[in-house]
């Protein structure tokens, strides 16, 4: 029940973000899932409804492949994993070709018996590159490069050829694999932050249904352990370099890739077992090290070395918003621009939404597209830092800057908790802390949550306009107010408010203000102010004699601030981002979250003048910190470290 009492907002948002097709597909299927017919369609069973969609569009679109398949010494595994393909395949579709690297003649011996797959023989040891190239020039297809240790499961040649034809610009693609024991060994790969001079699997070590696991979509590098690789993207970037003796090549091909205008992306609906131990040694040899040290040789700028800056050296930066509509989150990304540009940095904004805004003066250049993908293609064309801001915009900015400019993520929460009932919407937004941008973030919480995701971030909280928020002298305080955001968001909490209102005992009159005025007539508000402008948000705190925030969740939790900058007492409950500068006591009350309490605090600060001017003594000391010119000077700070490289590239062999 609790999670069909979330169907209309879920069916809201997947209208939102997955697009009308996908809309229509899951109304229409719904009823069906508890059918038997809803488990023909993979609903329900291990084989699920990606891979069943899969299924269907390779019976119409299915192309041929040739598996390339290269080895060395005993093959045992490579036995194995053909007759796993060979069991998960068709033979009138794919072709198998066996590389060995010049194993001893016992073992060649054994592969000349294999059947099912056609065999080429080396009479030395040439390293892996140069062993599969020999597969690769053979083939006349579209090719999978598969390591001999793989067992490959039901459907995965399906989902996999599927996900390589979603987009024409698509070159190579990339399977989840999976250890002996289920784990995720590799969902594509990333720069490894704690040691930039390798590359690390994502998602290693999660289960194997792990959400963001489970989310498709673009990677920087896929592993050479199971590539799909189009027979266009052959033909247009060669075959693998073979002067790597042993590593790299995969990532090297696939920066090559990248390059050239192709994509790579990852198919986790496609799974294959990798028999590559959970706990093999980490001895770098001679081969391994030779092959790291011309990567960097040859990627090493690409990588480190982005030009972000104008002719004067000022930074170039672009923020990229889903929207320009109200917003307190807006009105930090806004602040940014207007005095980053207010200190000569080249900063611009681009958005999908109507243009600039219409409630901001929004001092910077502002560019709108139809959508995200008009929005990507035009970024990419930019050197400049590129800044997203909500979990939607994350992956077009990440493509826009896999080759020019530096991707950046203002992350102002952890917006996995906007949606407590979708655990699809939870993963797509966990999925997009990707390890390639460098992150801002506004509160130690979520500086917290993101360190949870394994990526590190800048602290950037937001500022306060002094000017406006001030105490003022020509405005009479009213001490019987309590001033309330009124806002329907279910996050704000403002039932919790009004239930604790009922219980005070001392007269007061409930103020409210927002863009909602039918949350005010719900509410029994004595007073909405619609749509205010700062000047008149900022008398009203001057006016008020309490301001009550009851919010659940906050990624900072501005208006207290504000409130209290402006010599209003505030009363406002835990909510997690507002811990980084509400003390209990000093300079706000903090109760529990229960009518109770609230009402206590409330009736507290409306008949206690001695405490009211503890609160606001304590509220303007804590205001001052908070001042724009000081976040601009940390945001400038955080922008400048964001051009210095994680590390320096190993240095090539003399």
């Amino acid at each position: 029940m609790r999670r069909l009492r979330g169907l209309p907002r879920r069916a809201r948002l997947t209208l939102e973000y997955l697009g009308p097709r996908e809309f229509v597909r899951r109304v229409v299927t719904f009823p069906l899932r508890p059918t038997p017919l809803g488990a023909r369609l993979g609903y329900g069973s291990s084989y699920g409804p990606e891979q069943a969609r899969a299924r269907r569009w390779y019976r119409q679109h299915g192309r041929p492949v040739t598996v390339v398949v290269p080895t060395y010494g005993d093959p045992g595994v490579t036995i194995k994993c053909v007759r796993s393909l060979r069991r998960t395949t068709r033979r009138g579709r794919v072709r198998i070709i066996v590389c060995d690297d010049g194993s001893a003649p016992e073992h060649q011996r054994r592969l000349r018996g294999l059947r099912g797959a056609e065999v080429i023989l080396g009479d030395e040891q040439l390293g892996f590159a140069r062993n599969a190239n020999r597969g690769l020039r053979a083939a006349a297809t579209d090719v999978v490069l598969l390591n001999s240790d793989i067992v490959a499961h039901r459907g995965w040649l399906e989902a996999l050829q599927q996900t390589a034809y979603a987009a024409a610009d698509i070159g190579f693609a990339g399977s989840k694999l999976l250890y002996p024991d289920g784990r995720i060994q590799s969902a594509g790969s990333h720069r490894n932050l704690g040691a930039p001079e390798w590359f690390d699997h994502r998602y290693r070590f999660q289960e194997a249904g792990y959400g963001p696991a489970n989310v498709p979509g673009p990677v920087l590098v896929t592993t050479g352990a199971c590539m799909y690789v189009k027979r266009a993207a052959i033909e247009r970037i060669g075959v693998l370099d073979d002067r790597y003796p042993m590593a790299y090549e995969d990532g090297d091909w696939c920066l090559r890739a990248w390059e050239a205008g192709l994509k790579i992306v990852y198919a986790p609906a496609s799974e294959l077992t990798h028999l590559e131990s959970v706990t093999r040694g980490m001895e770098v040899g001679e081969r391994e090290r030779t092959s790291q040290e011309r990567f960097w040789a040859a990627w090493g700028e690409w990588f480190d070395v982005r030009d972000v800056r104008t002719e004067d050296g000022r930074l170039r930066v672009v923020y990229v918003t889903q929207d320009t509509t109200v917003g307190g989150g807006h009105r930090d990304i806004f602040e940014h621009l207007n005095r980053l540009a207010e200190r000569g940095h080249d900063a611009r904004l681009f958005t999908t939404g109507d243009g600039p805004p219409d409630w901001f003066d929004l001092r910077v250049p502002v560019r709108t597209f139809p959508d995200y993908r008009a929005l990507s293609d035009a970024l990419a064309e930019l050197d400049a830092i590129k800044v997203a801001t909500w979990w939607a915009t994350a992956i077009p900015v990440w493509l826009a800057s896999v080759r020019r400019g530096i991707p950046a993520y203002f992350v102002q929460d952890i917006e996995t908790s906007y949606y407590p009932l979708w655990e699809e919407m939870q993963s797509r937004v966990a999925d997009s802390y990707r390890h390639e941008f460098r992150y801002m973030t506004i509160s130690e919480h979520n500086r917290a949550g993101l360190r949870d995701y394994g990526v590190p971030a800048e602290l950037v909280a937001p500022g306060v306009d002094l000017e406006t928020f001030r105490e003022r002298p020509d405005v009479t305080r009213r001490d019987d107010v309590v001033l309330v955001l009124g806002r329907a968001n279910p996050l704000k909490n403002l039932p919790l408010t009004v239930d604790a209102l009922a219980r005070v005992d001392a007269p007061h009159e409930l103020w409210m203000f927002g863009v909602e005025p039918q949350v005010g007539r719900r509410h029994g508000a004595d007073r909405y102010v619609d749509s205010p402008s700062d000047e008149e948000v900022g008398r009203l705190y001057a006016q008020a004699g309490v301001f009550v925030q009851t919010s659940r969740h906050e990624g900072f939790a501005l208006p207290p601030l504000e409130a209290m900058a402006a010599g209003c007492p505030v009363v406002c409950t835990d909510a997690h981002g507002n811990r980084d500068f509400c003390v209990d006591g000093e300079n706000c009350l903090m109760p529990e979250p229960t009518p109770e309490a609230v009402a206590a605090a409330i009736e507290r600060v409306l008949t206690d003048p001695g405490l009211r001017a503890r609160l606001v003594e304590g509220g303007r000391r804590t205001a001052a910190r908070f001042s724009w010119e000081q976040r601009i000077d940390e945001l400038e700070a955080a922008l400048e470290r964001m051009t210095q490289p994680l590390a320096a590239p190993a240095a090539p062999s003399a």
